[in-house]
């Protein structure tokens, strides 16, 4: 599985992850939060990757300078870059914080997801 394909799962796992029709299950909303922000950095990765970027981690894009470097790449403009710093702040919050994340934090997460991998991935969200 390539990171496009895994950028699409992440989708799937931050929507099936927030409240919906099925009243007997409980929301998710930390962890939807997660998935989305990694649905857009497996999204810029995968545009990384295909430029030949060389990671800025050990094998990994680094999380605190990636929409930085992702718009100095061309990958991102300002406006998406904002939006993926955006998601890795929420993200923070969601997998280390005490605080959670609410309802619509997590339902703009996902929004903004589906924006970018829509955006990079040539329309497949």
């Amino acid at each position: 599985m390539d990171w496009s394909e895994k950028a699409q799962e992440n989708l799937q796992a931050a929507e099936r992850l927030l409240p919906g029709d099925d009243a007997e299950v409980d929301p998710c909303l930390n962890a939807s939060v997660s998935r989305s922000y990694y649905a857009a950095y497996l999204a810029v990765a995968t545009k990384a990757a295909a430029q030949q970027r060389r990671f800025t981690g050990e094998d990994y894009y680094r999380h605190d300078s990636f929409p930085a470097e992702a718009r100095a790449w061309g990958i991102l403009d300002d406006d998406d870059s904002t939006k993926l710093e955006l998601l890795l702040s929420r993200r923070v919050v969601a997998d280390y914080h005490e605080d959670s994340v609410d309802i619509e934090e997590a339902d703009d997460a996902l929004d903004l997801a589906k924006e970018l991998v829509l955006k990079l991935l040539d329309g497949s969200a």
